[in-house]
């Protein structure tokens, strides 16, 4: 290793004392080319090269740019550890020296070698963010990501505009805690329309991150008008009204709003009837979660949550009931209780049918056939738990 420093020493000292002829610059230049060719000497050519680059009479030349965009991938793709880490990305620090060649002086002499060494560079840098995505490098991910996005850009590919490489770069971004270019890049994505609702989700998330809770909420709410079938959006919003907003009534308006635009979604009615159980108006409730079931017999949650509804209307009686002395009023209080809770059975049968793992809803009906006297429905029940 000190013979090899001490050799590339010897010829940064001999080549110095040539620095200020031209015909030498151009020599430091061709020199760098062979190395990075055969993947030697890459530190030492770097040098030579910016000692070309930093002089007035070869200064901004093609084929320096050139030259020192080969030694670097030369390095990306050494065995060499040490030429390996000659920058922290010699794959982009090669990227970033052929585009300063397609501008730069006297391109047109080396256009074709120019143009074939950058011809797989998009593949080579989209792969290796693929590749730092796998490893859970995500800030790597998102400056290689960026670079194939801005190559993509360039007349030499097209002038593409790669949807997905935008939306990955997002994606990295905000992974690696960089909420400014998460939003900048997600907010390309949106004006693209590339994933749809999923995409405001993300980007509503990205606001909310880096604490900017007002962006957030209007995200969310320009993605629900645009999306409001995308049960990401309705779940993420419903969420913020119910957990941080506490505003079912703004909720409520936003739902009908998407029941406008998509009136056979059941999930929609859903959300009205559980916004409107919240604000205590319980027999608008009950109507939106029938609503939701005449349009979706299936739809585990609502049959569960009107069975809840009707359930705890049975206890709310029930407790009402047991503050009374009187044995006939008592009765019929009770009766009243217990006609609410055969209410709650359909409801919770049908959800049970949907769902057997179930075993809390299990015990509740078991409770409800007690408590209702049906005997049969009981034992099943109880063996079906304890089996």
């Amino acid at each position: 290793m000190k013979k090899f420093i001490s050799i590339s020493l010897t010829m940064v000292l001999s080549m110095l004392i040539l620095a200020g002829n031209i015909q030498a610059q151009k020599k430091y230049v061709t020199k760098a080319l062979d190395w990075a060719e055969k993947g030697e000497y890459l530190d030492t050519a770097l040098v030579l090269l910016d000692m070309a680059l930093e002089n007035e009479k070869t200064k901004d030349w093609a084929k320096a740019y050139y030259a020192k965009g080969m030694v670097y991938k030369a390095a990306a793709n050494s065995e060499n550890e040490e030429f390996k880490n000659l920058s922290k990305y010699p794959l982009i620090d090669a990227t970033n020296n052929f585009e300063k060649a397609l501008t730069a002086r006297g391109v047109g002499s080396i256009q074709t070698i120019l143009e074939l060494a950058m011809l797989n560079l998009p593949n080579e840098i989209t792969n290796s963010a693929v590749n730092y995505y796998n490893d859970e490098k995500y800030k790597a991910a998102f400056v290689f990501f960026e670079k194939a996005y801005e190559l993509k850009k360039l007349e030499l590919y097209g002038s593409e505009t790669d949807t997905a490489i935008i939306y990955n770069t997002a994606l990295m971004a905000q992974r690696s805690e960089d909420f400014d270019n998460a939003i900048k890049y997600y907010n390309m994505a949106v004006e693209l329309n590339y994933g749809a609702g999923d995409t405001y989700v993300l980007l509503a998330d990205a606001h909310k991150q880096s604490g900017d809770t007002a962006s957030y909420v209007k995200t969310l709410k320009s993605g629900f008008e645009l999306y409001p079938d995308n049960q990401t959006l309705l779940g993420t919003l419903t969420n913020y009204f119910l957990i941080e907003s506490d505003n079912p009534k703004e909720a409520i308006e936003y739902l009908e709003l998407a029941i406008s635009k998509d009136p056979s979604n059941s999930r929609l009615y859903s959300g009205k009837a559980m916004f409107y159980d919240k604000m205590g108006e319980t027999d608008k409730s009950i109507e939106n979660y029938k609503k939701a079931i005449e349009l979706d017999d299936e739809f585990f949650e609502a049959q569960y949550n009107l069975g809840v509804l009707y359930f705890n209307q049975g206890i709310a009686l029930t407790n009402v009931a047991n503050e009374i002395k009187d044995n006939a009023k008592y009765a019929i209080a009770k009766e009243k209780a217990d006609n609410k809770f055969k209410e709650s059975v359909p409801y919770l049968e049908r959800a049970y049918e949907l769902n057997r793992e179930d075993k809390s809803l299990a015990n509740t009906l078991s409770q409800l056939y007690y408590r209702l006297q049906m005997n049969d429905k009981y034992e099943a029940i109880n063996e079906e738990i304890n089996n």
